[in-house]
């Protein structure tokens, strides 16, 4: 059966897939035909330029601290091989400072966010949200908001499972922020939910596996789930 309510949601997958493969093809295109220098050829295509494309991502989208860490962590593996004189042996020992910073970085981030975002706000408003970090870890939560309005998900090397079977969305509908890098996340949502997915996805996935009815009403109100999943995984279902 064909899904519902689903018109538009993959705008932006489209959007920066097809600015993707365009800025590939150009790149592999200008690389054959000799207008790109050997060593920055060499330098270009290396496992190392993941880094780098996720930076530019981040900057289309005017995240700009996430931008700075991944052209950081980019930069200082190909730095080698763009200045070849400098002694970066013992520098390499402390390659695990860059997940210091990132860690700090995407704190304060998250941190001022939620002032930005929410401030004034109460704690029942604050139940109404949620907060969901796996880092090496697994959680497996149940949320029973009568008036959900959305929050942020995190899952590096790690996973999380989201159960909404007793949650109602908020009346102005409801957006989870999605970061998936090596990790997994599912949700599971009651049947009638109207979900709009826009999750960007490099070297990974988030899979809709709903099943429709036509004998259900969709809820008026929206959940949008949007965000980046970074070799990665992800799946809403219903029940």
């Amino acid at each position: 059966m064909e899904p519902k309510h689903e018109a538009g949601s993959a705008k932006p997958n489209h959007s920066f897939a097809g600015a993707g493969l365009i800025i590939i093809g150009a790149l592999l295109l200008a690389g054959n035909l000799g207008f790109i220098p050997q060593p920055v050829w060499d330098i270009i295509f290396r496992w190392p330029t993941i880094f780098l494309i996720i930076a530019i991502i981040n900057l289309v989208k005017e995240k700009f601290i996430p931008a700075l860490i991944f052209t950081a962590i980019w930069g200082f593996f190909v730095l080698p091989d763009i200045f070849p004189t400098l002694h970066t042996d013992e520098l390499k020992s402390y390659w695990p400072v860059l997940l210091i910073l990132a860690g700090l970085l995407f704190l304060n981030t998250h941190r001022k966010r939620k002032q930005d975002s929410y401030p004034g706000k109460t704690r029942t408003h604050e139940e109404n949200l949620i907060d969901e970090v796996a880092i090496f870890s697994g959680n497996v939560r149940r949320i029973e908001s009568e008036n959900f309005e959305g929050g942020e998900i995190t899952s590096i090397f790690g996973g999380s499972e989201l159960y909404f079977n007793n949650c109602k969305i908020a009346p102005e509908g409801a957006v989870i922020e999605l970061t998936n890098i090596f990790g997994g996340t599912k949700i599971v949502v009651p049947r009638n939910w109207n979900v709009k997915i826009e999750v960007t996805s490099i070297l990974g996935g988030f899979a809709d596996k709903r099943i429709y009815s036509d004998n259900e009403s969709p809820s008026k109100q929206t959940l949008i789930i949007k965000g980046m999943s970074i070799f990665g995984g992800g799946e809403i279902t219903n029940f």
